[in-house]
């Protein structure tokens, strides 16, 4: 659910504001934030994105990594948040 991108007239996902643990708020994320994503794959744990945009009526966050300019997910599915960091997702 977290990898697939959102588009218009796709089912739509909702999120909520705080993660399980209440350590991360939607309001928290910030365009060009540094995050990691849980994923489930047998070859990562993690994937690295930057923040591209937050839906706050929806607790969506938007993110690109590497690979792909359009993904998003539920609060969740974040691991961590840092600031923006020069060359994140190449290292």
């Amino acid at each position: 659910m977290s990898d697939k991108p959102y588009k218009k007239g796709a089912k739509k996902m909702r999120g909520k504001p705080f993660d399980e643990f209440h350590c991360f708020f939607i309001k928290d994320f910030r365009k060009g934030d540094s995050i990691r994503v849980s994923v489930k794959s047998k070859d990562e744990r993690f994937r690295k994105g930057v923040v591209t945009g937050v839906d706050l009526n929806n607790c969506l966050i938007f993110y690109k990594t590497a690979d792909n300019d359009d993904n998003v997910t539920i609060i969740n599915h974040i691991i961590s948040l840092e600031d923006f960091k020069e060359g994140f997702l190449k290292s």
